[in-house]
């Protein structure tokens, strides 16, 4: 189990929280602790680690209600079970990295629509969502072919390339000035000569018709 979540129904976190008197550091304004926790309901015993985040300013978007009344100081707090052998800032900092896939869906949502309903039939939404999601994987699978630099690893675990957004490769590979003429019987895209833009597009050309790199003049 490698989730996040919050301080459920049934489960004493709270009460956890609230009597703990020795909070370990675990990253720059963030405390926490592990507790093995036992859940009767699931005949269930989980390894959990309880955090806060201590916030600057007091609002009432910091203030969680429901699950701890305003007077524990300002502070946001947040459980997450996990079966990793980790310590407490290693687990953070892969936590805080798999908020990265958000960045994935709302790409897809925004560049690809995904979150678009087309028609009222179940077979042709589901279609267009592979579709969305096939042409998603396409343009990662290029990037790595041709565009995509390794990152630097971390303890938060995220994207082993840097990988560009959908809108980015649209501005920084297809709006670009340039002219379509036709040489020798065959159409040929002409850019101005720079040598930046040709490093740019140099990987592209084991991805894409030669023939349309053949004239930088």
């Amino acid at each position: 189990m490698r989730s996040r979540s919050g301080i459920g129904a049934g489960c004493p976190l709270k009460q956890l929280a609230a009597e703990r008197e020795r909070w370990l550091p675990v990253a720059p304004n963030v405390t926490g602790f592990f507790h093995d926790l036992h859940i009767p309901q699931w005949n269930l015993r989980l390894r959990v680690m309880l955090y806060r985040k201590h916030v600057a300013h007091e609002s009432p978007k910091n203030f969680q209600l429901d699950l701890f009344t305003p007077d524990d100081g300002h502070f946001e707090y947040a459980a997450v079970a996990t079966n990793l052998p980790l310590d407490l800032p290693a687990l953070y900092a892969f936590i805080c990295g798999r908020g990265a896939q958000e960045k994935t869906i709302a790409e897809l949502k925004g560049e690809f629509a995904l979150d678009v309903i087309p028609t009222r039939h179940y077979g042709a939404n589901s279609a267009w969502q592979q579709l969305s999601v096939l042409a998603h994987n396409l343009i990662r699978s290029f990037q790595l072919d041709t565009l995509a630099t390794p990152k630097p690893r971390s303890r938060k675990r995220t994207y082993a390339y840097l990988i560009r957004s959908m809108r980015t490769l649209r501005f920084l590979l297809i709006a670009r000035a340039g002219r379509l003429t036709r040489i020798g019987g065959r159409h040929v895209l002409r850019m101005s000569h720079n040598p930046a833009t040709e490093a740019l597009y140099a990987p592209s050309t084991t991805a894409w018709p030669p023939e349309l790199f053949s004239d930088w003049g």
